[in-house]
């Protein structure tokens, strides 16, 4: 008789009348049962001592000799031809039972709820949508697209998070905390440099756009975007070179009410120290949010 499905209660019925029913039980063969026997008995052992609500390091040792015993044993199913071999799961699984107890505690709170999800998920579900041929390139193909879907699924959700995060995030910048505010060198780093320098060696290509723009907005606040774009479009400069900074940093007050740098700006372009050794360009992203009426624009400089 197969049983296809037991409770834990019947299970626990079985181990205590299995013993008995095969000791002295006759093998075919003339194969002594005592291996038979003990196999049987130090598993049944292993299993009970397993259960203990409490252990100690004389209990976990009987736990790990338990099953030693039981591997010395185990060869006589095999010659029996009962079992092929003993690759089985649950089976490795015993050898991690003794570092799990040392590790998390008895195991009277453990169950193979996760595992048999596990089971359905992976196992269950994907046979059912197969079509009983060749059903384990199917259910290959089948866990392939449904992680797939899970993982884009996951990336959408991070997503809609992220903007949702953008969108009810407050900016510590200077222009919309007025506690905080923008700490700049006493002297540039560079104090006269050509447009040019500034497209090729800054990567800043819509340098004078932005400055343009920046003048129409000073110059006329009432203008719309469009109109300032095009203000600033004909925007003309009495000057071609800029003073350049290389730092900017941003101070605020903290719990203690003393004034600190919360955050700080670097951009240089590729240059060579006094030994003739470049230094690699360095240009952080900034984000800059503009009025309400204005877009906001993301610069690297």
């Amino acid at each position: 008789m197969i049983l296809s499905c037991i409770t834990g209660q019947e299970h626990k019925k079985i181990c205590g009348v299995l013993l008995g029913l095969i000791v002295d039980l006759p093998i075919s063969g003339g194969v002594d049962s005592s291996h038979v026997v003990r196999a049987m008995c130090v598993l049944l052992d292993f299993l009970f001592l397993a259960q203990f609500r409490c252990h100690t390091s004389n209990t976990l040792s009987q736990l790990e000799g338990c099953l030693v015993a039981f591997h010395n044993n185990k060869a006589v199913f095999v010659g029996l031809g009962i079992q092929q071999n003993f690759n089985i799961p649950k089976f490795h699984s015993l050898l991690h039972y003794t570092s799990s107890i040392r590790l998390f505690g008895t195991m009277d709170n453990y169950n193979t709820e996760q595992s048999e999800q596990l089971h359905i998920d992976l196992a269950k579900n994907a046979f059912h949508m197969t079509n009983r041929k060749d059903e384990y390139a199917q259910m290959t193909t089948w866990l392939e697209h449904r992680e797939k879907v899970q993982q884009h699924s996951a990336s959408v959700d991070w997503r809609q998070n992220l903007l949702q995060n953008i969108r009810t995030w407050t900016p510590i910048g200077p222009l919309s905390v007025c506690t905080q505010f923008v700490k700049m060198p006493q002297t540039p780093s560079r104090k006269a440099v050509p447009f040019p320098d500034i497209f090729w060696n800054h990567n800043a290509p819509l340098f004078q756009d932005a400055l343009g723009d920046f003048i129409a907005s000073i110059n006329n606040p009432g203008l719309g975007v469009r109109a300032l774009r095009t203000c600033g479009g004909n925007t003309l400069f009495p000057f071609r070179t800029v003073q350049v900074y290389h730092n900017m940093k941003f101070t605020g007050m903290n719990d203690a009410q003393k004034w600190e740098i919360v955050d700080a700006i670097y951009v240089w372009p590729e240059q060579k120290d006094k030994r003739g050794r470049i230094i690699p360009a360095r240009f952080d992203t900034v984000l800059i949010q503009g009025s309400d009426q204005s877009e906001s624009l993301l610069y690297l400089h």
